[in-house]
């Protein structure tokens, strides 16, 4: 009787072992995890800084660092060149699924986990925001008693739109969701755009890091409703390249970066500062 409890004993632990074992977290992949971004400053910046705080957690991260658009940075996660990505949600959500519905930063994130291919993963989306929005001057928007995008209508008919980068057409269809009567868009440089809403001929087009300082005498129309579809920043990672270790460090990243560093940031890296320097102080200041 004993030596059979004994066998069973013994079976028992050999059960237990193999299950931990089966269930024990995969470490990362043996090879070096490689970080890619698309060639603007603020993705190379994130880009760093992903790379940085996951160097800090233990990971043997590639030097390499390939640039593309989304569709080049996916089809490298497919063929395991590529681990890891920033990305902005509503426009990644629009190119995987142009009918999505998703507006609010909520509904665009839950979509976007639905439309990634197989095997790749969305981490926790950060603070930091690109959404396009409707800036006047103060004086404009006390005039017109506009405070929100749903005020548009009460700016003048025909006032002329400037924007930095031509406007997706589904961003005009928005706008025109939401009452706005503007001319078609103009493309300026960054200063000259700004001059020209700030002295009240024009509206502007202009993302939130688009816009730097709070004396620039422009106002936002704030989306309220969610007119146009959220951008906030997210981690697009191959699922199998992350263990749990390295999954808490990047989302460390995204609970402590704002919109406002990285706005700093990558006007630091345009007027001459090395990417690594720049990422490498703000991991300092935040202790990732």
């Amino acid at each position: 009787m004993i030596r059979g409890y004994r066998w069973m004993l013994s079976a028992l632990v050999l059960t237990g072992a193999l299950v931990l074992a089966g269930c024990s977290e995969p470490g990362p992949a043996a090879q070096p995890l490689v970080t890619g971004s698309t060639a603007d400053t603020p993705s190379r910046v994130v880009t760093a800084i992903y790379a940085g705080a996951l160097r800090n957690a233990g990971a043997d991260v590639s030097d390499d660092h390939p640039v593309g658009d989304y569709g080049q940075l996916l089809e490298g996660m497919d063929d395991r060149s590529v681990d890891l990505m920033p990305a902005w949600s509503g426009e990644l959500l629009g190119q995987l699924n142009p009918g999505a519905a998703g507006r609010s930063s909520e509904d665009v994130y839950s979509e976007l986990n639905q439309a990634l291919p197989q095997g790749v993963s969305v981490g926790d989306a950060t603070s930091v925001q690109n959404k396009q929005l409707v800036y006047v001057s103060a004086e404009l928007a006390t005039a017109a008693d506009a405070d929100e995008l749903a005020d548009c209508g009460r700016l003048p008919a025909g006032l002329p739109l400037v924007a930095v980068a031509e406007p997706a057409p589904v961003t005009l269809t928005e706008l025109a969701g939401a009452g706005c009567a503007f001319a078609p868009p103009v493309v300026l440089t960054d200063d000259e755009a700004i001059a020209e809403v700030a002295a009240g001929r024009a509206a502007g087009l202009f993302s939130a890091l688009g816009v730097v300082g709070d004396d620039s005498g422009l106002q936002a129309l704030t989306d309220a409703t969610d007119t146009m579809r959220a951008q906030d920043l997210v981690p697009v990672f191959r699922t199998a390249a992350l263990d749990r270790n390295l999954f808490r460090a990047m989302n460390k990243v995204a609970g402590e970066l704002t919109t406002a560093d990285l706005t700093t940031m990558a006007a630091e890296v345009d007027g001459g500062a090395e990417v690594s320097a720049v990422a490498g102080r703000w991991l300092a200041e935040h202790g990732s």
